[in-house]
């Protein structure tokens, strides 16, 4: 345990390097050509673990995550506005991707800058995209700014929560609770084995798509995708959108049944 309390001291007394870890991980995500391969919202979430556990201080984790985001898009915005012809015509970005972005930013409009923040591989070409197609600097700034804030409070609180009741799941019943999931997902292959010819891969997919097709074949989902932007987005986000509505169902059913557990297992 001595190197655990060796990296205790480490986080506590050199926390502030860790901050502006956070701000350059959210400015590196708003560049339009790295910022795809930068995870910069899930580490945020992690910083946000770790301030749960006292390692950090989850509102200076927000500040500085916050700043990252909104200079990095001023970035974007100013090196599309400037430069964005001269790197089009390069073919330097991903010349669908850039399609991708410059569709969704004329359907949404200014607002694009906003739910672009949120979603997907398009998320760092939108600031991109916005400059270069002109958009005026008034309504970015205020769409920039309320996004970085919004989005740097929902990831590091997101990681806050949800650390603090793994952590103290894991503190209590570790054990017990992982024996339970171990054998239900043992039990689950066993049945698959036995029961399914087709490998996992292609039954998920053919799963998705048909579930993606029942939803969009009741009108009380067709009314909600019409009134809610977000799931339109979702919907129609690729490559393999289909597939991820699907895994974020389950998800939420396997979080309900590890919620279940908890309540069986008395853990609170």
């Amino acid at each position: 345990m001595a190197y655990l309390n060796t990296l205790s001291h480490l986080l506590q007394h050199f926390a502030w390097i860790g901050n502006w870890l956070f701000f350059l991980l959210a400015f590196i995500e708003s560049a339009p050509f790295i910022g795809l391969f930068m995870p910069g919202a899930t580490l945020i979430s992690v910083g946000g673990f770790l301030a749960s556990q006292g390692y950090l201080n989850s509102w200076d984790i927000v500040v500085y995550a916050a700043l990252g985001a909104i200079i990095g898009d001023f970035s974007s915005y100013f090196l599309g506005r400037w430069g964005g012809d001269w790197i089009r015509s390069k073919r330097i970005i991903n010349q669908k991707l850039l399609d991708s972005g410059e569709k969704f930013f004329h359907k949404h409009g200014n607002k694009s800058i906003f739910w672009g923040r949120f979603f997907g591989p398009i998320r760092a070409v939108i600031p991109f995209v916005a400059g270069l197609s002109k958009m005026k600097k008034q309504p970015f700034i205020f769409w920039n700014v309320i996004s970085g804030i919004l989005w740097s409070i929902f990831n590091v609180f997101l990681g806050y929560f949800s650390g603090s009741v793994f952590a103290l799941v894991v503190k209590k019943w570790s054990t017990c609770l992982g024996t339970i999931l171990i054998i239900s997902i043992i039990l689950t292959l066993i049945y698959w084995t036995v029961n399914k010819k087709e490998s996992i891969k292609t039954y998920f997919s053919y799963r998705s798509t048909q579930f993606v097709k029942y939803l969009n074949s009741q009108e009380w989902f067709r009314r909600l995708a019409q009134r809610y932007i977000l799931i339109d987005i979702f919907l129609k986000e690729e490559p393999r959108a289909a597939e991820k509505i699907f895994s974020v169902t389950l998800f939420a059913f396997f979080a309900l049944f590890v919620y279940l557990l908890i309540i069986i297992l008395d853990i609170f």
